[in-house]
């Protein structure tokens, strides 16, 4: 049922005329079914074509006056029946001691029910009869809406989702002969509506931050992985395959949506899931970037909480999805550090090799650059360079100098690497700073 529609203005069945006693009314002819035709009014009318003057589902009175000639009855039954009227209240007495048999033979032809009023009984009568039967049945709606309300208030109360709250008025409101929901019933349900839902993400917050605070105590080492081991039964996932993986605060929805099975928490760091041991490829879909750890058991879910945290480091440097096998690698190591961690790298140990190459000391940066991506080969770094082998060597020595590590050592020529790929990701940060905008 569509809770917004508009409130039906028919109330009344010819049924409940019939069976009001103040009105004696008698059927002439009334099919089976027509007793549950809606009344919406009473029309009283001497004409024989009345069809101008009337709207559908109205109760046509008359004393018959007109009835009288030869096939007047026909023309008469087949306007009304044209109008799309609920039926013809004949009264009786004045015109007519009992229904003409050629009006009874046209209503039964045309499908118009015929009833008639008893001499004495004005047709304000009926009218009144109309109008107290709707007021009767509008305010047993408005009871009926008063006690839904409750049931569905108290209902939302105790969790309900929005469609079971629809669903249940739905079945208490769509009822044929009954009116539609007031306007204030329709306001009264939008509002508790916006309760629940108010009430479920209140719910569903409280929720992800609590499981966030769980999962941040499981990492830190204040909780034992079994903390979270009801939460994993619950949800059916196997203990010994779980995978962690973090995502950025406000991909919780998405995440519900294609892993509903999954524990998603927002902790301190971002938002975090446990799940099953789910492909990565099935990562890439909500289009976050997401760092994740490897299929772990649970009693390992601190080392992939870790490991997860630091995947997600380097997916926000590089863009995408990151997993432990990128993990093991100088540069993604230095890609989870901050410009203020590799700072004294640049200034201590590279600023020196800068300032001579700015005063035209020799090229120190770039044979520096080829000796490591030669892999600490002098000749190749020499044939790379166009230049003798010796002034590679000098050159290395100048670097030595000016910083206090020898690149021709392991540890000398590590210390350089770091420096120059922090040089390099200083510059590159500044770059995307100043560039104009498309």
């Amino acid at each position: 049922m569509e809770i917004a529609r508009s409130d039906r203005d028919v109330l009344v069945t010819l049924a409940d005329l019939m069976a009001d006693a103040s009105l004696e009314l008698e059927p002439a002819y009334v099919p089976a079914d027509a007793g549950r035709r809606p009344v919406s009014w009473v029309h009283a009318t001497e004409q024989i074509d009345p069809r101008p003057h009337l709207r559908a589902h109205e109760l046509v009175c008359t004393l018959g006056s007109a009835l009288v000639g030869p096939g007047t009855a026909e023309q008469f039954a087949s306007a009304v029946a044209a109008a799309g009227v609920t039926g013809i209240a004949l009264g009786l007495g004045e015109v007519h001691l009992q229904p003409p048999r050629e009006l009874v033979d046209a209503c039964r032809a045309h499908e118009v029910p015929l009833v008639v009023v008893p001499h004495g009984v004005p047709f304000l009568t009926v009218n009144d009869a109309v109008l107290k039967r709707r007021s009767e049945l509008e305010g047993e709606a408005r009871r009926k809406e008063t006690a839904l309300i409750s049931e569905l208030l108290e209902l939302a109360r105790n969790g309900a989702a929005e469609a079971e709250l629809r669903r249940r008025a739905s079945a208490t409101l769509e009822v044929p002969e009954a009116p539609g929901p007031s306007r204030e019933f329709r306001e009264q349900l939008d509002s508790l509506l916006e309760f629940s839902r108010r009430e479920r993400e209140r719910d569903s917050a409280d929720r992800l931050a609590q499981l966030g605070q769980l999962i941040d105590l499981i990492a830190s080492g204040l909780a034992h992985p079994a903390a979270i081991l009801p939460e994993v039964e619950s949800r059916g996932l196997d203990r010994s395959r779980l995978r962690v993986s973090c995502w950025p605060r406000g991909s919780e929805g998405a995440l519900a949506v294609h892993w509903p099975e999954a524990i998603v928490g927002i902790s301190a760091l971002g938002t975090v899931m446990v799940s099953g041991p789910t492909p990565v490829a099935a990562f890439r879909t909500p289009g976050f970037v997401c760092g994740y750890s490897a299929v772990v058991d649970l009693l390992d879910l601190r080392r992939a909480l870790s490991e997860a945290r630091s995947a997600v480091k380097l997916a926000r440097s590089r863009g995408g999805v990151a997993g432990p096998e990128q993990l093991v690698s100088l540069e993604a190591l230095l890609e989870q550090q901050s410009s203020e961690q590799l700072a004294p790298f640049i200034e201590q140990l590279l600023a020196p090799i800068l300032q001579a190459d700015d005063e035209g000391r020799g090229d120190l940066v770039s044979t520096l650059t080829a000796f490591i991506e030669c892999d600490r080969h002098l000749q190749e770094t020499a044939a790379r360079l166009y230049v003798h082998v010796n002034t590679v060597r000098h050159r290395l020595g100048r670097v030595h100098e000016l910083s206090g590590r020898d690149p021709l050592t392991l540890a000398g020529l590590t210390d350089l690497r770091i420096a120059l790929w922090a040089a390099e990701r200083r510059r590159a940060i500044g770059h995307r700073l100043i560039r104009p905008l498309a």
